[in-house]
């Protein structure tokens, strides 16, 4: 798993951290990744890690579809 830090623009208190993962399709690997906003990197690791289950299961139901270059996952 890789991690990256970008700026948000939305709120100064909160950052954007993309986290990226492979995961298999078919015998093979599917790159993906998934964006954490928070207002630290050990809060948004925390949120991936204890969220794992269910970004796995939308990022497989993002595969599933026809346009499956970019899958977007909305976290409620």
């Amino acid at each position: 798993m890789r991690q990256e830090l970008q700026p948000s623009e939305d709120n100064g208190d909160m950052v954007g951290y993309t986290f990226h993962f492979q995961i298999t399709n078919r015998g093979g690997r599917q790159a993906c990744c998934v964006k954490v906003q928070a207002p630290n990197i050990h809060d948004a690791t925390q949120f991936f890690r204890q969220n794992w289950p269910m970004i796995e299961s939308m990022a497989r139901d993002g595969l599933t579809k026809s346009d499956r270059n970019v899958i977007k996952l909305a976290v409620p």
